[in-house]
């Protein structure tokens, strides 16, 4: 292909070297080992045309197949730029990734090309970064695409199509005060979120206090998704009082998944009744054909917290 090497979005070679955390933990120093990003210095003749050849380079369809094309040829690297990374995270006060076994806690700050991302992304519960909730939104447009197997955002904010953008592929989420907003800036409900991530099976969700996004309604909107079904665990934490106890509790009794559900402290003593009346039954029953969740609220029995977390470990749940 009569397209010189030298094309591409920068002339000098980048490289990234060590660098120690603020905190100095050794842990967080980038490897010695050079990211090297050499521009081409030949010229590439392919056996199909030119407009083939760049569609390819310009529109890979998987992260699998890019790092394949970008092993084998340079060429398709300069023409669209792209890093895969596994591992993506905020640590330290800066984004960090892995891009291999030997290149680990990479800083990401100057590195100037695009991010390809998949496997783990973690946004929150770093002692040692503080962070606004524009970090997610700010860091998007240097994402190309992703693939995330397993996310964690703590307290951001999304619009909805940053939230799909980043989520939609995901099969593992923890959120915690996460809030999600259309376009106008209304936050959407709660069951809406559960339905925008289609291809979840894990999900841990952290309600904020005074959560205005669940109504007494968002049970029997849950439940309307067929695949709610499918989820191996689901799991709530501070839930709010206006949540339909019995009625989901009825839908863990035809399921085979695991859910835990933790309740805020704000109960009135009448919804208190309710859910001893559930771990009650629990705590009485001796043969399941579902896995029992496990249900807690402040005040609860000690003694019957214990027997019904032994009920719960006996019978295939786990943490």
């Amino acid at each position: 292909m009569d397209t010189p090497e030298s094309e591409g979005p920068a002339t000098n070679s980048s490289t990234l070297k060590r660098k120690r955390s603020a905190s100095g933990d050794a842990s967080d120093v980038i490897p010695a080992k050079r990211l090297r990003f050499i521009a081409p210095n030949r010229r590439y003749d392919f056996d199909f045309p030119d407009s083939v050849i760049y569609y390819v380079a310009k529109n890979p369809t998987s992260a699998k197949l890019y790092k394949k094309l970008i092993e084998a040829c340079r060429y398709f690297f300069w023409k669209n730029p792209i890093l895969v990374t596994n591992f993506l995270r905020y640590e330290n006060n800066g984004m960090k990734a892995n891009f291999s076994e030997s290149e680990r806690n990479i800083c990401l700050k100057n590195v100037p090309f695009k991010f390809w991302v998949s496997g783990d992304y973690s946004i929150g519960f770093d002692i040692n970064s503080s962070f606004k909730k524009d970090l997610v939104s700010s860091f998007l447009p240097r994402i190309y695409r992703c693939e995330i197997d397993d996310l964690t955002l703590q307290n951001q904010r999304l619009t909805t199509d940053e939230f799909l953008f980043v989520a939609a592929k995901t099969g593992r989420v923890r959120f915690y005060d996460l809030t999600v907003v259309n376009r106008d800036g209304k936050e959407i409900t709660f069951e809406k979120l559960v339905e925008l991530i289609p291809e979840v099976y894990s999900f841990k969700y952290y309600f904020k206090d005074n959560d205005k996004t669940v109504t007494a309604k968002s049970v029997k909107e849950i439940l309307k998704l067929p695949r709610l079904h499918n989820f191996s665990e689901f799991r709530l934490l501070n839930v709010p009082e206006v949540f339909d106890i019995e009625c989901f509790f009825a839908h863990i009794k035809k399921s085979k998944g695991i859910f835990e559900l933790e309740f805020a402290a704000a109960l009135s003593v009448p919804y208190q009744s309710r859910l001893e009346a559930i771990i009650d039954e629990l705590i009485g029953t001796h043969t399941f054909d579902y896995i029992p969740p496990f249900i807690f609220f402040p005040g609860l029995d000690f003694e019957k917290f214990n027997k019904l977390s032994d009920v719960c470990l006996e019978n295939d749940f786990y943490l």
